[in-house]
């Protein structure tokens, strides 16, 4: 029986101190999940004269190889350059690819919500999981050995952010996969946001959150059960929490070493392909974010 073949993994590349840090995570990923790394870095001027000098093309993608040999040294990698533009060259390299790893700088919220940035529109069309290495995520290991530091990927649990919705699915299946490879605790966020309404005064609005939180909580262990039996050697700890989702989910998933969030929930429209709770955890989560898109 063959083993089964892991697709390499993409990192967007433009020789920034962001860029660096995503290239620094996406060596460790590739190395921890045995995959190879594909480094690209894509520009429309730059990657037309490569694509007709082959010279050309050989010292540029070389001096990306010598920027980059500190932290790719471990691990199989190429680098290409490619004429076009940074979401359309990621996403069609995210086709064959295992996972897609990018920086979030420029991901500010007016570029945000015009779905201007780089990450926001990889993350909006990507054909496998992209990881957004936020501002606040910890540096990555540059070797095997010092995967046991406290700003090591693997350092802490893996969080979820879970709804109990179908489309949310992929997202569980992801994060129990990467708990058991690390070896580590599932902790599952669901949030309740208290609302706000027109006469919320005359009701008793942390009553009713946590009225909705036990009727939620069901639905969520449902959702999680069958990955549970799919991953019996993974320890699950549910956390149910009155607050903002963006907001409580990045105070829950402190210390955490990677958080993993579906695009779009329960209020999610069937045209909006990344949730506001996702857009804003890309800036502000204390850890890099996994956004694992619904297949299609």
């Amino acid at each position: 029986m063959s083993e089964t073949v892991i697709g390499p993994v993409v990192c967007g590349y433009d020789g920034s101190q962001d860029a660096r840090r995503a290239v620094a995570w996406a060596a460790s990923w590739a190395r921890d999940h045995g995959a190879t790394l594909e480094v690209i870095s894509a520009d429309r001027a730059v990657g037309r004269v490569v694509a007709f000098d082959q010279t050309a093309r050989e010292n540029v993608e070389g001096a990306m190889r010598d920027q980059l040999v500190e932290l790719t040294a471990d691990v199989p990698a190429t680098f290409h350059v490619v004429a076009d533009s940074p979401v359309s060259a990621l996403v069609e390299a995210s086709r064959r690819a295992s996972a897609v790893i990018v920086g979030s700088r420029g991901l500010t919220p007016r570029e945000d919500f015009a779905m201007g940035s780089t990450s926001a529109g990889v993350v909006e069309h990507a054909a496998c999981p992209v990881i957004v290495i936020t501002p606040h995520t910890p540096e990555a290991p540059r070797t095997p050995d010092t995967s046991s530091t406290p700003d090591a990927p693997s350092g802490g649990p893996v969080v979820l952010a879970a709804d109990g919705s179908p489309a949310g699915d992929p997202a569980v299946a992801f994060a129990f996969a990467e708990a058991e490879r690390r070896g580590t605790t599932l902790r599952v966020i669901h949030t309740v946001e208290v609302p706000k309404l027109p006469g919320a005064s005359l009701f008793d609005l942390d009553t009713l959150a946590e009225s909705v939180l036990a009727e939620d909580e069901q639905e969520v262990t449902d959702a999680l059960a069958p990955h549970e039996a799919r991953h019996p050697g993974v320890s699950v700890d549910l956390v149910l929490v009155v607050g903002e989702p963006a907001t409580t989910i990045s105070d829950e998933a402190a210390g955490a070493a990677l958080l993993v969030t579906g695009s779009r929930g329960h209020g999610g429209f069937a045209g909006l392909l990344l949730g506001s709770v996702s857009r804003r955890l890309l800036q502000t989560a204390p850890c890099a974010v996994a956004v694992v898109r619904p297949t299609e």
